[in-house]
């Protein structure tokens, strides 16, 4: 890696956290800028698909610059502007849902993931969320009229981007409908609790799917992405499961748990269909390490399995 990517993978990294630390806003809007202008040479390195990388990069670029503009003038007005008047907390909750990817604001990811590597897919679907995450969790604490809007958005978002995945024959667009599906989880999370255990669960099986992908074990690629859906053996359980209870014990109406429960539903159909793909596809080749196949097998399924024990 050379120097000039270091400093990149620097930014990126400390970006985020001086968002989360920083008790200014202007400050917390920086942060969350050096964080975004780190990713973007680290989106382009990638000389296999550069013409593809280059036009995703550039409708990121565009669609996080909006987001970053309306951030600014939503933070400025809802931080410092004390007549509380609503459109600043619609604005700026707006603006964060264009930096996640949430529904409305959800039409960017698939064709901005399409053209990405691996490693930059997880940049962007993993890392960059955090502060948006944490602003979103900030502002529902000191708003409380918008918690039921923003599960009604998540639960959109949940079945929007589940339908969005059926359609997908390509796997990293396939990813990026996921992620819009997991993202809707996180604002329910960020309402009821349990946002931070799930999106770090969902932050360690795509970074495991994407070191599968990277060395080419076609078995636990398969077996990676059937463990986004969330079903019980798999780590992903733990997060829905995390978010579900916690919606439960604050017993809210049932009828906002329809939508990204049918949501999940509908999204293990083109999870099952690319997981017999690469199933398949694996039986029809050599296997190259069954040693690192099972430990991996019992890394994916150990964690689900035992918390099941606890319930």
């Amino acid at each position: 890696m050379s120097s000039a990517n270091i400093l990149f993978l620097l930014v990126l990294v400390l970006g985020p956290i001086v968002s989360i630390s920083s008790p200014n806003w202007v400050v917390c809007w920086v942060g969350m800028e050096l964080s975004f202008l780190g990713a973007v040479p680290l989106l382009l390195n990638d000389k296999l698909f550069f013409s593809l990388s280059k036009e995703s990069v550039i409708k990121y670029f565009c669609i996080q610059a909006l987001g970053s503009g309306l951030l600014m003038l939503g933070g400025v007005m809802y931080y410092m502007d004390f007549s509380s008047f609503w459109f600043w907390d619609l604005l700026f909750v707006s603006s964060l849902f264009m930096k996640l990817g949430v529904f409305p604001m959800h039409f960017w990811v698939p064709s901005v993931t399409a053209g990405l590597n691996w490693i930059a897919m997880f940049i962007l679907l993993g890392w960059q969320k955090v502060a948006p995450f944490a602003f979103l969790v900030n502002v529902l604490e000191n708003s409380p009229w918008l918690k039921m809007a923003v599960v009604v958005f998540g639960g959109i978002s949940s079945l929007i981007g589940a339908i969005i995945g059926l359609n997908q024959t390509s796997v990293r667009a396939m990813l990026g409908s996921s992620s819009i599906v997991h993202t809707g989880w996180g604002c329910i999370g960020s309402v009821f609790g349990g946002l931070w255990v799930y999106f770090l669960i969902y932050c360690g099986g795509f970074f495991l799917l994407m070191v599968f992908f990277l060395i080419k074990e076609e078995m636990m690629i398969g077996f990676g992405i059937l463990s986004l859906s969330g079903l019980p053996p798999f780590m992903m359980f733990i997060g829905k499961w995390t978010i579900l209870k916690n919606f439960l014990y604050c017993e809210c109406g049932w009828m906002f748990l329809v939508l990204p429960l049918v949501g999940a539903l509908l999204s293990l159909f083109f999870y099952l269909k690319f997981f017999y793909s690469f199933y398949l596809s694996s039986e029809n080749s050599k296997m190259k390490s069954k040693y690192f196949e099972v430990c991996s097998v019992i890394l994916v399924f150990l964690t689900g399995v035992v918390y099941l024990f606890f319930i």
